[in-house]
């Protein structure tokens, strides 16, 4: 059934590709191929990346506000009441401990507001173009051009394929299964990376659909208002002391008051964190981009070794500032941050395990026995 689903999307791309550049030349086949994916691929992550705005859009269509808001002032409350047991509820006076001896309100909600998008954005580009760089140095492309005016030449040439007379071997391996992140090529990492991002995002996209959490923020606040006119808020004003920090001293970028924020925002989308496990998911994609030093580098134990260790693992404070951002500027819930690591977590044990299965079918396809299975394949 899978490998018959394969082949449909295998031979639809095959149709398309052919019909846009003709079946004659390899070469614009090539570049319709790469054009397609690059199309694909771009789809996926900006549909991905707007999870929170698809939710907003599922919530305010299909359900009442009224409705909505309770469920997520009851989800609130029981994630207090977890905190409060597991000793986790800190958020109020660590909130009023940075207030009084830090402030700098308007970095931290700037930061809270563009940091988080840019940099995920700006890692996202950074392994599609690293792809596609590596993608263009393995199509021989004199070859092609070449088989391109053979009357004998067939009329598709996969891209970049190691069965196709138009790869480079040269220029890279052509092996299929990999036994470590380091030895999978540029386009297997990629898919990797962003498949881990890719399942994260929308399992925390399940999350504010059927999870919605009201944030601290809006526990004491009795008039905010949506673009409707609801009020968004819980107006516990006793029990809860929490400041609306962009509210109060607003960021660089936007606020919660315009009404473009009002319109696509969902208020209620606070677990998972998003940000934590964005900011996570940067980090180890970085760390394992770096990967660990050379064997020689390692035991000379110099200043390079260790200026190294330091790049690579130096990463590791983006998300816990991130966590810190999020927490004292009362937009999520410490039990928030630890639901996207959590997210984060299974994404990449449900990803590894794919790769896992998936290399040991071809092992075991290829020698026509169980072998013992590589890691991570493509």
């Amino acid at each position: 059934m899978k490998r018959r689903l394969s082949m449909v999307f295998k031979n639809l791309k095959r149709k398309i590709v052919v019909g846009i550049a003709g079946p004659s030349s390899h070469q614009r086949q090539a570049v319709v191929s790469l054009a397609l994916l690059a199309v694909t691929e771009l789809a996926l992550l900006v549909l991905t990346f707007c999870t929170n705005f698809l939710s907003a859009y599922i919530h305010n269509t299909l359900e009442v506000f009224h409705g909505f808001r309770l469920r997520a002032l009851s989800n609130a409350l029981s994630v207090v009441s977890f905190e409060r047991v597991t000793g986790l509820f800190f958020e109020q006076p660590l909130q009023r401990w940075h207030d009084a001896n830090f402030g700098g309100w308007t970095f931290w909600n700037t930061y809270y507001a563009g940091v988080h998008p840019v940099v995920t954005v700006l890692f996202l580009v950074f392994i599609l173009v690293r792809m596609f760089a590596w993608k263009l140095t393995c199509v021989n492309w004199k070859r092609m051009n070449e088989g391109s005016m053979s009357p004998a030449a067939v009329d598709y040439a996969p891209l970049a394929s190691a069965d196709s007379p138009y790869y480079a071997p040269e220029n890279t391996s052509a092996a299929v299964t990999q036994s470590s992140f380091g030895d999978m090529t540029p386009a297997q990492q990629y898919r990797f990376l962003r498949a881990i991002w890719v399942l994260g995002a929308w399992l925390s996209f399940f999350g504010f659909l059927f999870i919605p959490t009201m944030p601290p923020r809006l526990l004491p606040v009795c008039d905010f208002l949506n673009y409707a006119g609801a009020n968004v808020g819980a107006c516990l004003t006793t029990e809860y002391s929490f400041i609306d920090t962009i509210g109060a001293h607003g960021s660089l970028l936007w606020d919660w008051n315009d009404d473009s924020v009002k319109t696509l925002n969902n208020p209620y989308a606070a677990f998972p964190s998003q940000h934590t496990l964005f900011a996570a998911w940067c980090a180890m994609t970085w760390i394992m981009l770096m990967g660990p030093a050379s064997h020689k580098l390692a035991t000379s134990g110099s200043v390079r070794f260790w200026l190294r260790g330091l790049l690579r693992w130096g990463i590791i404070i983006y998300p816990m500032i991130t966590i810190y951002c999020i927490v004292i500027t009362a937009n999520h819930y410490i039990a928030d941050a630890l639901g996207g690591l959590v997210a984060l977590a299974i994404s990449y044990g449900a990803v590894y395990a794919f790769y896992l299965y998936k290399d040991r079918r071809f092992s075991y396809h290829k020698s026509g026995d169980a072998m013992a299975a590589t890691v991570l394949p493509y």
